[in-house]
């Protein structure tokens, strides 16, 4: 019975985006005059813009997981990634946004893992920085976990140079393309490529512009805990062609300075930023935090697109492991497990419907961790196209050898 239950909510989930779409609107009982009076004033004028959008897409995500150390030595893993973008303007002023996110996880890895749903449910809690009202477990079997919840719920109000918002949000002050010192609110690991929108936090966010490019901020993200706590000021302008960001806060324990700028040296983009940490409730030397991370990129007339960078983060390892990397949780303040690393990412696009890529990270250190992610793209029309995606953790013990774990990835998704 749990079975049948299971695959008529995964059917249901394919079937979903399609019937919503199939009538705008359901009538519960007859409309007023006044009502009347305005689906009339629509029916005169079809083409007269909507207060209202939805969109979304389904992926299908096959996962196989390499364990060259262990037995079974491979494992297959399966997510079905459903998601409903929906707003609706109010009025001039005010925007309301609500996003749903479902997930069906079903196949051999997830079998290995036992109360799955919670432990999602907990680590979206962990990065919503408050208790996840907006998160359900609908199923949590062995070997079938599904999912759902809404990383998106706020209320905007724009008006002059005032935008505000509250609720589940994004606040996004990262500058750079695999780590951000300065996303104090949203956090997130690279590694997590099927995640395009990110986390968001409940919080509030208000901001002021005071020219075309500059602008006051504030947030502050709703917590239960003390160490989930985070508060801080946001200042932006723009001098010499140049965008530059300037934040003062609190986060946890901590009092934060950051810093990023993003402009271009003879055609090259140019662009860095850093966090300075000091924790209030340790007396000892390890008060101190710094994170910072710089990178060029360019694109060539082949539109070949190359980026090229430095990280340093005080509160890495030069010992770290390369298979912590599909585990670890990063942070403003530790946003990767290693001390020192540079990165090399490039794409290229083939006849425009393909397009190939590599992302290289190397970290030096006891164990010359090295970490490459491949990717091969295929648009088949503007609604449906296919990835292939590898994860490779390489370490140095004399000569290079393989990690515990590697994973590659094929994910199918469709738009609308």
């Amino acid at each position: 019975m749990a079975r049948f239950m299971y695959w008529a909510v995964v059917l249901g989930f394919i079937i979903m985006p399609r019937m919503g779409f199939s009538q705008d609107t359901t009538q519960l009982k007859p409309p007023t005059k006044k009502e009347r009076s305005k689906l009339n004033k629509k029916k005169k004028n079809p083409n007269a813009p909507k207060n209202w959008e939805l969109n979304g897409y389904l992926k299908y995500l096959t996962s196989v997981y390499f364990l060259p150390q262990a037995n079974p030595a491979m494992l297959q893993d399966n997510l079905i990634h459903n998601r409903l973008n929906f707003k609706w303007y109010i009025n001039d002023a005010f925007t309301f946004k609500a996003d749903l996110r479902t997930r069906v996880f079903f196949g051999e890895y997830t079998k290995l893992q036992p109360n799955y749903g919670k432990t999602i449910v907990r680590g979206d809690s962990l990065k919503n920085g408050y208790s996840d009202y907006l998160s359900w477990v609908l199923l949590d079997e062995r070997g079938a976990v599904i999912h759902s919840t809404l990383d998106r719920l706020y209320l905007q109000y724009s008006k002059g140079n005032w935008d505000l918002r509250f609720g589940r949000q994004r606040i996004n002050w990262g500058i750079n393309t695999i780590w951000n010192p300065n996303d104090i609110f949203n956090s997130y690991s690279f590694t997590d490529f099927d995640y395009e929108e990110r986390p968001g936090s409940d919080a509030l966010r208000i901001q002021y512009f005071t020219g075309v490019a500059s602008s006051l901020e504030f947030a502050a993200k709703a917590f239960t805990r003390w160490e989930n706590a985070a508060a801080a000021f946001l200042w932006k302008t723009n001098q010499w062609d140049y965008d530059f960001q300037v934040l003062a806060g609190i986060v946890g324990n901590d009092l934060v300075l950051g810093s990023g700028w993003a402009g271009n040296i003879k055609g090259a983009g140019f662009k860095g930023e850093w966090s300075y940490f000091y924790t209030i409730t340790d007396s000892t030397s390890n008060r101190h935090s710094f994170t910072g991370t710089v990178s060029f990129d360019y694109l060539f007339s082949s539109k070949t697109y190359l980026i090229a960078g430095f990280m340093y983060n005080s509160n890495g390892s030069t010992k770290a492991n390369s298979s912590e990397l599909f585990a670890y949780r990063p942070s403003a303040k530790n946003i990767y497990p290693y001390r020192y690393s540079i990165f090399v990412t490039f794409t290229q696009p083939i006849k425009e419907v393909f397009s190939v890529g590599l992302t290289a990270v190397y970290s030096p250190g006891e164990n010359h961790s090295l970490f490459l992610t491949p990717n091969f793209g295929y648009v088949i029309n503007e609604k449906w196209d296919i990835s292939i995606v590898g994860q490779i953790s390489l370490s140095k013990s004399g000569r290079y050898y393989v990690s515990p774990v590697q994973v590659a990835f094929l994910r199918m998704k469709f738009s609308f």
